[in-house]
């Protein structure tokens, strides 16, 4: 290879419980309903898109996308000290870094990921 490019939530970061949490609150606060088995079923898919799928199907066009998935982001940022590291995934980034270059890919907001990879002590290992 002469590359590797890492997902973040659920892959280098333990994150999917705290992801989880995170939602229960916002779609709680505002009505929707949002089941554990369709939440691990849509892994990737960015919350903006989650929500616009959500709305459209329980009706409620009154709902801003990008407005809740800054709530749900908030939310999850709280539950921050949770997060720990898939350590068998980390294990094969620690032992390429400075070998190849090592990226992240991810549906995540920027701001979020560069925040669990400083969060985990390994935010410089990646491009």
């Amino acid at each position: 290879p002469q590359a590797l490019i890492f997902d973040c939530d659920g892959t280098l970061a333990d994150t999917m419980p705290q992801h989880w949490r995170a939602w229960q609150e916002v779609t709680a606060r505002h009505g929707l309903h949002f089941p554990e088995e369709r939440f691990y079923s849509l892994g990737g898919v960015p919350t903006r898109d989650i929500v616009r799928m959500l709305a459209a199907e329980q009706g409620r066009a009154d709902l801003d996308p990008l407005q809740f998935a800054k709530e749900k982001e908030e939310a999850y940022f709280r539950y921050f000290e949770h997060i720990g590291p898939v350590e068998e995934v980390v294990a094969i980034a620690r032992e390429h870094r400075g070998r190849l270059p090592l990226g992240v890919a991810s549906g995540g907001s920027k701001h979020a990921i560069t925040r669990v990879l400083r969060h985990l002590g390994i935010v410089e290992w990646f491009g």
